[in-house]
């Protein structure tokens, strides 16, 4: 944002205190109010209808109170909600003073303690031209009135104009059809500040779009809204045009007032001819693929020159005379040097150096704010944080001062470009703080900036002893960073830099320890490889120190390790057996894959040439017991019995085949079965003949049964006839044969 020249602001908030409903200078009420404007932009006329209830602010008895109403009023009355007349008494609208009209009202009655009455104003406001005011046939602009605190505006405008209202109204939730029918739509507008704060809040907009109590006007002024509505194509201006930027071509469009065409002229010229200046001096690319600039009459009215919202990518300028151009590139600065950063003396004080870096190319001579002749020493973070200097020459000369001293102290503009840079590497960290860019700036250049920080930004009381302990943090870190630096590793390992960057040094030493640990442990891999004549291999290392936190690292050397480890053992393992041996092609592998930082493929590799060696011993005792097994061996019923199914003679003829084929795995693994086969026959016969007698037994037991269930004889036995019919004897109640019964 960029401030006016004339203080207007301080000239409303003056006139507030002493007028507004509430004040010290008027009657003591409380009031809750609700104004309609109607715009006919066509004719160039406003009608107004403010619905009101009023009440004693405190104990006393309240006869009367003051109504605002807009400059210009005609057609003026107050009534009750029932349509009675109220006698007021106007006071004209003070321009100068940016106060509106006045009307103090009698009540119909007194009013005291809980008692409350309902007011109706209206009134109607003809084409006029002034600090407040725009009117004419075909468009309409200004700052609209409420009541003060506990109010809401409303303002009706043709659907099919083209119009633009500032932060602080939104398009109400709830549309008439009186309004609909007459082809308009309804704006309501509220907290400028509770809106604007949360534009990204889609649910406190929506409440606010309904009309929600919360979002009540709470600002002690008398104008809380701005609207713009032109339906007269002659009277809207609109320049456009692309710029070529890092991410291509980005449309930038200027909408102003006609009458003005000399001025927009003149903005958008040196708005073409900026934005590039601007992306190359910040160091990154413009985020968005649209610029919007408007002409705003509404910024002035606080006291703002320019206004900025970095996050959508417009910006508002009011026309003010010799520093336009001045405030519209400061403005454009701020599309880098907005949303992005914490706090005003970071991203005032950035606009600020990006337009004064780039004024003499642009041909602009920017205001010398004369910010050390009001003889304040306020450090820079005490902005909004603590000082009670609100002289706005002071902050943003000192702010935009102190970031040509930061980019002295780095090593001139290339330096400082590469720190701005950095800031959209940094995006999860949004918005950026005065710490990130010390620790950018030391990074950078590599010098100490703690003298200039304590100088210009921090409060040397507070900040001192800090600093002290970030310095010897910060010194700590530097010489593991510098011993790494021998190795060929740059950077510093990630879970040092996440505590450097929040600035928690408590852990710092210990890290650092944990650091030179790894380190030797990476000295001495290295050692071992050398020793067991491997290729050079950093081991991926020198990726993962900047990467990876301190146990990251540890587990990629002891990766390395391990490998080097296995193949020396496996080396070992199958030394002296002959170079066609299949081990030492396992080891030729293992070697290969190390050479390309496979270490895991060349551990399990150089792992499998140890166990081919002891697969190849175990194998061949066990081809031995076999065959011993073989001999011994004597047939009997039940070994017949349990050598059904297999083949142990078979196996071990396979056995001796894989042995010779070089696979002692498979040759171990049939030995065993064969030797097993021969081993246990018996154990097995008598084990099937067991299982075979439980199934003889079981198939007579449920033949008994069943027998028995067929039985007519039996209590529960069937007559049926199943097959042949049986027959009880005259002797005897059992079953007979069933082909000789009869």
């Amino acid at each position: 944002m960029r401030i006016r020249v004339r203080h207007l602001l301080l000239l409303a908030v003056l006139a507030t205190v002493l007028l507004l409903p509430g004040s010290a200078g008027a009657a003591s009420f409380n009031i809750a109010s609700e104004t309609y404007y109607t715009l006919d932009v066509a004719a160039g006329r406003i009608t107004t209808r403010m619905e009101a209830e009023v009440g004693s602010a405190n104990a006393a008895e309240l006869k009367s109170v003051v109504l605002v109403a807009m400059p210009g009023a005609t057609n003026i009355a107050v009534t009750t909600e029932g349509g009675a007349a109220l006698q007021f008494k106007a006071t004209p609208a003070n321009l100068a003073g940016g106060v509106p009209t006045l009307l103090n009202v009698t009540l119909e009655k007194p009013l005291k303690g809980a008692l409350r009455a309902n007011l109706v104003l209206t009134y109607d406001i003809p084409a006029q031209d002034n600090e407040v005011l725009h009117i004419e046939k075909g468009a309409i602009e200004g700052r609209f009135a409420s009541q003060g605190p506990g109010s809401f505006v409303y303002v009706d405008v043709p659907i099919t104009s083209d119009k633009y209202f500032e932060p602080g109204c939104l398009l109400a939730a709830s549309q008439p059809g009186a309004v609909k029918d007459a082809a308009r739509e309804r704006w309501i507008c509220g907290d400028a500040a509770l809106i604007t704060l949360n534009t990204n809040d889609k649910e406190v907009l929506s409440k606010c779009a309904q009309g929600d109590d919360r979002c009540r006007q709470q600002a002690e002024t008398y104008f809380n809204a701005y609207a713009q509505t032109i339906t007269d194509a002659s009277l809207i201006g609109l320049l456009e045009g692309t710029v070529d930027l890092q991410r291509g071509p980005v449309m930038l469009t200027l909408k102003y007032f006609r009458r003005d065409q000399a001025w927009a002229d003149k903005q958008f010229a040196v708005a073409k001819k900026a934005l590039p200046m601007l992306e190359a001096t910040y160091g990154w690319g413009y985020q968005f693929d649209r610029i919007l600039m408007r002409q705003s009459h509404a910024i002035e009215q606080v006291g703002a020159a320019g206004l900025a919202f970095s996050d959508e990518g417009q910006v508002f300028m009011a026309k003010q005379g010799d520093i336009d151009e001045e405030v519209t590139v400061h403005e454009l600065a701020h599309l880098w040097s907005g949303y992005q950063l914490e706090t005003s003396w970071l991203w005032e004080g950035l606009a600020e150096y990006g337009l004064r870096r780039n004024a003499g190319t642009l041909g602009i001579k920017p205001r010398d704010w004369r910010w050390t002749t009001f003889g304040f020493k306020d450090p820079l973070a005490t902005w909004w944080g603590g000082s009670k200097v609100t002289e706005p020459y002071y902050w943003y000369g000192k702010a935009g001062t102190f970031w040509f001293e930061y980019e002295k102290a780095i090593g001139g503009p290339a330096a400082m470009t590469a720190v701005l840079a950095q800031m959209d590497d940094y995006q999860q960290r949004w918005p950026l703080d005065g710490r990130w860019f010390m620790d950018r700036g030391e990074e950078v250049s590599g010098k100490n900036l703690d003298a200039l920080f304590l100088e210009w930004v921090w409060v040397p009381d507070v900040a001192k002893s800090f600093l002290g302990e970030r310095r010897a943090a910060h010194d700590q870190v530097a010489a593991l960073t510098a011993r790494a630096a021998t190795y060929g590793f740059a950077g510093v390992p990630k879970d040092i830099r996440a505590n450097l960057d929040a600035w928690t040094f408590g852990a710092i030493a210990g890290q650092v320890t944990q650091g030179n640990r790894v380190l030797d442990a990476y000295s001495a891999a290295q050692a071992a490889a050398v020793e067991a004549g491997l290729p050079p291999n950093d081991g991926g290392v020198a990726a993962a120190w900047p990467t990876q936190t301190l146990a990251g690292i540890s587990g990629v050397i002891d990766n390395q390790r391990q490998a080097i480890k296995s193949i020396v053992e496996g080396r070992k393992a199958i030394a002296g057996r002959p170079a066609e041996d299949g081990s030492w092609k396992k080891i030729a592998d293992a070697e290969a894959k190390y050479a390309t930082g496979d270490f895991e493929g060349a551990q399990h590799a150089a792992t499998g040439a140890s166990t081919f060696v002891q697969n190849y011993a175990a194998a061949g005792k066990m081809i031995q017991v076999a065959k011993e097994k073989q001999a011994s061996f004597k047939p009997s019923f039940f070994t017949r019995i349990g050598m059904y199914w297999a083949d142990p003679s078979g196996d071990l003829a396979k056995a001796e085949a894989a042995y010779l084929a070089d696979d002692p795995a498979t040759a171990l693994k049939l030995a065993s079965k064969a030797y097993d086969g021969w081993k246990d026959a018996q154990q097995r016969g008598i084990a099937r003949l067991a299982i075979l007698m439980g199934l003889m037994c079981a198939l007579t037991v449920g033949t008994w049964w069943l027998m028995k269930k067929l039985d007519p004889s039996g209590k529960g036995g069937s007559t049926a006839r199943m097959g042949h019919y049986i027959e009880k004897s005259e002797t005897t109640s059992r079953w007979k044969d069933w082909e000789n019964t009869r």
